[in-house]
Formats: C-alpha cells, structure tokens, sequence
C-alpha cells in the first residue's frame, strides 16, 4: 500500500468520526485536534478503526506520532513495510 492509499484511508475513517469537519481545508502537518472538533474519545476511535482496516497494532505511547494526517501516513507507511518484510522473511 502506498502514501497516498493510506492517506485515502485515514481521510476516509476521520470523515465518519468528523463528519462535520472540512477535510479539503486539512493542513497535513496540524493536529487533528487543532483542526477539528475531535476529543480523545474520538482520536482513539480513529487509532481502532484504523488498526482495523490497515490490519496493523498502534501502540498507545505512538498515538502522538499520529495526531497530523502526515505523521498518520509516515507512520503507517512505516508499520505496513515492516509487516511487508517479516512476511517476506
């Protein structure tokens, strides 16, 4: 999976837990908070869903790494490559 299919992915999870947010006006390297009406509850939902449709594990003490759309793509980015390798291991 590529930066821009995991982009396509976070953007389409965080428009049903922010359905009110414009997410043409997101800046990739804001907070989400920031940016958006989303509250820790809503931020954890974004972490689950997110480990649910990528099939990846985020760490609790990573979620911070995750608070922009950039640093959720290099991120995961980084977790689908490593799980990429020990499959091909």
């Amino acid at each position: 999976m590529n930066q821009q299919q995991i982009k396509e992915v976070v953007l389409r999870i965080l428009a049903t837990i922010a359905p009110d947010a414009d997410l043409n006006l997101l800046q990739p390297r804001v907070s989400f908070h920031d940016q958006f009406d989303i509250d820790s509850i809503d931020f954890l939902r974004l972490m689950m869903e997110l480990e649910k449709a990528l099939k990846v594990t985020i760490l609790d003490f990573d979620y911070p790494k995750l608070s922009t759309l950039q640093g959720c793509v290099d991120y995961l980015a980084a977790q689908l490559a490593a799980t990429t390798e020990e499959c091909t291991a």
